[in-house]
This record gives structure tokens, sequence and C-alpha cells, in this order.
């Protein structure tokens, strides 16, 4: 299954930039290619969003459930329905000096094996092309 794994240093504390991190549905206000975000459910530490996301002018939708880890700065999510057959991964959040390491990381299965040879490698550079986008806005939102 393909990986894409990026990191990113922001200057701000972890347990703040959580409370970014941890706010999606205000995805949209500040990252590019989130075009929405819908929380359907929520629980003490957990919830059920409903995501719409832009990759290369096409639109992708999906369903995923979400465990929030305050305590541990992480938050592990995974796709429960949408347009991949497998989309999961986690945040992670580790003080660096005065600034916090943040990991993204994101596993996902295309869901058409004959075309997976030609379409993973395609959509991991696509999708960690996104990613880094979504790292760079994170960070110009967190440190303006």
């Amino acid at each position: 299954m393909p990986l894409v794994e990026e990191q990113i240093d922001i200057k701000m504390k972890p347990e703040t930039l959580f409370s970014i991190i941890s706010d999606f549905e205000k995805y949209p206000e500040f990252m590019a290619d989130v075009k929405k975000v819908t929380i359907l459910e929520k629980g003490d530490e957990w919830s059920t969003s409903e995501w719409i996301n832009e990759v290369v002018g096409r639109t992708i939708r999906w369903v995923e459930k979400d465990f929030v880890k305050p305590a541990e700065n992480r938050i592990d999510y995974e796709q429960i329905e949408g347009d991949l057959k497998v989309l999961k991964g986690f945040w992670q959040l580790e003080p660096n000096g005065a600034s916090t390491k943040v990991t993204f990381n994101m596993e996902f299965e295309f869901g058409i094996p004959m075309l997976a040879p030609l379409l993973h490698p395609l959509l991991t550079k696509v999708l960690r092309d996104n990613v880094k986008q979504m790292l760079a806005d994170l960070k110009k939102k967190a440190e303006e």
C-alpha cells in the first residue's frame, strides 16, 4: 500500500498547534485544496467527518473516523467510506526546541488492482504534493 509521509517545523507550542490541527472544519479557511469539512458525529476523543478536497482539479470525497488524542498530540484517521479503497494515517506533533515538528502520514489504496502499478506512483506524487501544500498552509496560518 503506498505511503506518503511529510514533516514540517512550525514555530508554535505543540498544544497550541494541536488545537488548530484538530479543528477540521476550519481547514477550508486556510488550506487551498480542502474545500469543505463537515463534522457528522463527535465524542470525547473521536469524531466522524466528511471531507471534500480538490486534487489536480478533481474532487475527492470521503468520510473518516478521527481519533483525537490531545495527551499524545496525535490524531489517527481512517476512511470509512469514500472515493479510495483505503485512506488512513495520522498527525503527530512533537516538541522540537522552540518549534513543533509536525508529521503527517497517509496510506492509501486506489482500489483497482490491475491499474495499481500505473496509478499508485502517479497518485503518490500528486498526494505528496497535496500534503506538502497542506503543511505549508498550516505553517502560514500558525505563524502569522
